[in-house]
């Protein structure tokens, strides 16, 4: 067991040799992962900004969207409201129009009816009695 003693020295230099090497190789491997990580965290954050800027454009391009049709909306009302008014005032001189005509219609009328009234009064005044047929 003497012998196991005397070579324990040279096997623990050998293990803190293996174990320093083993840390390097792990610090180095952490390098590498490290590296990859900012790699994609800097791709990530490119990419999020591209995403981000497509998204501010598309929000610019609905609101544009959204106030033309806004704006179509508002022009259709005006329009709407003018020719409605427009149409209120032909309708009302067409009623009026027509409300005079058919005053003149029925002055007309009423004329025309005074004369047949005269005209029937001067053939009953003038009718002769019929006398019987003779046979």
């Amino acid at each position: 067991m003497t012998g196991n003693l005397e070579a324990l020295p040279e096997r623990v230099d050998r293990i803190e040799q293996k174990l320093d090497s083993l840390a390097i190789a792990v610090d180095e491997r952490f390098e590498q992962v490290d590296k990859r990580f900012d790699s994609l965290e800097r791709s990530f954050d490119k990419r999020f900004e591209q995403v981000d800027k497509r998204f501010d454009s598309l929000e610019r391009s609905i609101d544009k969207r959204f106030d033309e049709v806004t704006q179509a909306i508002v022009e259709q009302r005006q329009y709407t409201e003018f020719a409605f008014e427009r149409l209120e005032r032909t309708v009302e001189r067409l009623r009026v129009a027509t409300v005079d005509q058919f005053q003149q219609v029925n002055q007309k009328l009423d004329s025309t009816d005074q004369k047949l009234d005269r005209v029937l009064a001067l053939l009953r005044t003038r009718r002769r009695p019929r006398s019987p047929k003779k046979r």
